[in-house]
């Protein structure tokens, strides 16, 4: 019953002052919210960059020595690339003392226009010699794509359900990948036999002005190394016995990665630094309002103990109303984000740059779990001085209505 008294005198000192509760909302609502965003974005990336890397299921990377930054963007942020290099390398490569497996890949960027279903990374790779795709298929139970046949990546929509034109050319599809949560989830597959058909085409030569053959070109080439060789020193080694002439540069996955690595661990302290800078500002704001609050209301408190009110039940009606205010602020936070990321989750992605959200319900959910209940003691926090100024005045001054 004494609960139930608390809490109700609670609610109505709440809504007696609206816009200054809703001020109070609004401050822990703002915490919980960007603590929700930006948890989602750095584990997202945190997650996209380890699958990345296990996707690729290469231990060396090797391109154009003026390309490890456009390649790292193109693993990573799924950004569109179409560097290429002579497929004469491959062999070299191949015959060198640690290497197990070589498969080459050729990047290929559509066009957004007319000719083409989308923008999308085009990747073309060889059946014979890969080790990456392959798997990928096999999980998924797709048979290996042949001539003018292409797999597609999970968020790739194409017109009809069974095939995507490019470069005004339609090319079947037997098969959509799962999603991943990375780059690959916007990328269509096919063998190079259908690549060079793309390249052969009208539509790109007007775009770029050549017509190549696909089988002679090279965009990276992913290298397997031997079981229980150092992939850094077979990748030196490839860097050393290459001659002064070559174009190429090896790296292990890692070291091409590494950019991108330091960018999402910055990115991670940069979040943890902004929640705790805005939990100060929230505290901070919220002892200001109960401050000025409890000291407006001596009054009402110094009835409240004439009517034999303790100090412990007006502590209790403060406390309650800054777990009132974290409830409602919190839940708002962690209800908004949550739906904001399901609805708007492809503006998100295009307004920060990143090629894919973790949206999955339950863990959105629990997330939102988690927010909730630390705008909740960030409230609780900041009402503790103003229910300990409460608790310690003398009964008596309160009455006569004197200033805690």
């Amino acid at each position: 019953m004494k609960k139930f008294i608390i809490q109700a005198m609670a609610v109505k000192n709440l809504t007696r002052r609206p816009v200054r509760t809703w001020s109070m909302v609004f401050f822990v609502f703002m915490l919980s919210f960007s603590l929700m965003l930006s948890t989602v974005l750095v584990d997202s990336m945190e997650e996209r960059l380890s699958k990345t890397t296990d996707r690729l299921g290469a231990d060396i990377i090797v391109v154009p020595k003026e390309y490890e930054h456009s390649m790292a963007d193109s693993l990573f942020l799924g950004e569109k690339c179409n560097f290429t290099f002579d497929k004469k390398w491959v062999e070299e490569i191949a015959s060198l003392e640690g290497v197990a497996a070589c498969s080459p890949q050729l990047y290929m960027k559509s066009l957004a226009a007319g000719c083409c279903s989308a923008e999308v990374q085009l990747i073309a790779f060889d059946p014979e010699t890969d080790f990456a795709i392959t798997a990928w298929l096999e999980d998924s139970n797709i048979k290996m794509p042949g001539h003018g046949e292409m797999i597609i990546g999970s968020n790739i929509r194409p017109e009809t359900d069974d095939e995507v034109i490019f470069f005004n050319d339609h090319y079947k599809v037997i098969g959509q990948l799962e999603t991943t949560r990375t780059n690959y989830d916007t990328c269509v597959f096919m063998t190079y036999e259908t690549a060079t058909d793309i390249m052969h085409s009208e539509k790109w030569y007007e775009a770029f002005r050549e017509n190549p053959d696909a089988n002679d070109l090279v965009s990276s080439l992913l290298v397997r190394t031997e079981e229980g060789v150092d992939a850094k020193l077979v990748a030196r080694t490839i860097n050393f016995r290459m001659s002064d002439d070559s174009p190429l540069s090896a790296y292990t996955t890692n070291g091409i990665m590494s950019e991108a690595i330091e960018s999402t661990q910055s990115m991670g302290n940069y979040s943890r630094l902004l929640v705790v800078l805005i939990s100060i500002l929230v505290v901070a704001a919220l002892l200001c309002i109960f401050t000025i609050t409890i000291n407006e209301r001596t009054k009402e408190f110094g009835i409240l103990a004439s009517l034999g009110a303790d100090s412990g039940k007006l502590s209790g009606i403060v406390l309650t109303e800054g777990a009132l205010i974290g409830l409602i602020g919190g839940l708002l936070g962690a209800a908004i984000g949550t739906v904001a990321m399901l609805i708007f989750k492809d503006t998100i992605m295009t307004v920060l740059k990143v090629p894919a959200l973790n949206t999955n319900l339950f863990y959105l959910l629990t997330l939102g779990l988690k927010c909730m209940l630390l705008a909740l003691a960030v409230s609780i926090a900041a009402s503790l001085y103003s229910a300990w100024k409460v608790s310690r005045n003398d009964l008596d001054g309160l009455i006569r209505g004197e200033e805690m």
